[in-house]
């Protein structure tokens, strides 16, 4: 399970959101796991049941205008029960000024160790940035070898053996047009029902070619050659050519593997000597679009075969009664 500290979360969205620390530093490496946030205003009143505290907790106008309404003494005991809480942050919105604080609760904070966190601005501006933060951040990741490349729309990621290929097959289609996104290791997350990939920070734009060594993509073939991130729609693996080995020939049987739990079309090319691989890449992309479309040539052609092979079967069947009459 992904983890994210309170002190990451602050220092992310510090100047995007104009965010303060107003209280509980010492709780800063208290951890986020949750994507959502919570409301707390039958927290404040005593129900402490529903709370989540491995979610931020948001106090908004609501929260902020019942919290000065009670006395001194209501106020800090309503607050202490629910800092006893092992929340990960309270995050305050709309706050413009320290006035907006009931007075008091930042040093409750303080003792209870409960990062307090306000921003200028309001909820509603605030809380879809933070929603979308988080289920970047916290979303279930993994880091696979391969390269990943947009082609036609498409986002295919190459993999296959160290030393097969891949990074050049990538660099042929990149020459030709198509865009590449990450080389070596592809970091890939869910975005909602998408597996989104990107590359690591310090591979960005760069491609690693034998006898050519780190070349530089965005610089030696500008903007348009690179993207910062893809949906990932299909797989496809080079295999080294075996004799021994069985391919597809028809494409019937459609082959899939599973990242992060989501399946993925999968298909095997050989590689070979003379073979132009980028080019069966490049033909694997269209093919693609066409099933994506619902069109499958390959079952196409069985239909068809089938349709053929019992249409030869009647007629012969026709002939051998007319041959059998005229006897």
């Amino acid at each position: 399970m992904a983890l994210l500290s309170a002190s990451q979360f602050f220092e992310d969205l510090r100047e995007d959101l104009d965010l303060v620390l107003l209280g509980g530093k010492g709780g800063l490496s208290r951890k986020i796991s949750q994507t959502q946030f919570q409301k707390n205003g039958l927290a404040l009143t005593g129900n402490l049941g529903p709370v989540h505290p491995d979610r931020i907790q948001v106090w908004g106008h609501t929260e902020l205008t019942y919290l000065k309404s009670l006395g001194d003494s209501s106020r800090a005991e309503a607050v202490l029960k629910f800092f006893s809480l092992p929340l990960c942050a309270v995050l305050i919105t709309g706050g413009r000024g320290e006035e907006t604080m009931p007075e008091g609760v930042d040093e409750l904070a303080d003792k209870a160790n409960v990062p307090l966190i306000r921003s200028i601005h309001p909820g509603r501006e605030v809380l879809p940035h933070i929603l979308e933060y988080l289920e970047s951040r916290l979303a279930p990741r993994a880091h696979l070898h391969g390269v990943l490349v947009d082609l036609y729309g498409v986002g295919v990621l190459i993999q296959g053996k160290s030393g097969i290929g891949k990074s050049e097959c990538a660099l042929h289609l990149v020459t030709r047009g198509h865009r590449l996104v990450a080389d070596d290791i592809v970091d890939i997350h869910l975005r909602g029902q998408e597996l989104v990939g990107e590359s690591t920070d310090l591979l960005k734009h760069h491609l690693e070619v034998r006898g050519l060594g780190i070349l530089n993509i965005k610089d030696l073939f500008g903007v348009v050659a690179i993207r910062y991130e893809k949906n990932v729609e299909m797989i496809v693996e080079l295999v080294p050519w075996s004799s021994e080995q069985s391919f597809d020939r028809l494409g019937i049987d459609m082959d899939s593997k599973d990242i992060l739990d989501k399946p993925l079309p999968l298909v095997r090319i050989p590689v070979a000597p003379g073979r132009n691989v980028p080019t069966l890449i490049e033909v694997a992309a269209r093919n693609r679009l066409l099933q994506r479309m619902g069109y499958f040539s390959a079952l196409d052609f069985s239909r068809n075969l089938t349709a053929h092979i019992a249409m030869g079967n009647s007629r012969q069947s026709s002939a051998d009664e007319i041959l059998g009459a005229k006897r």
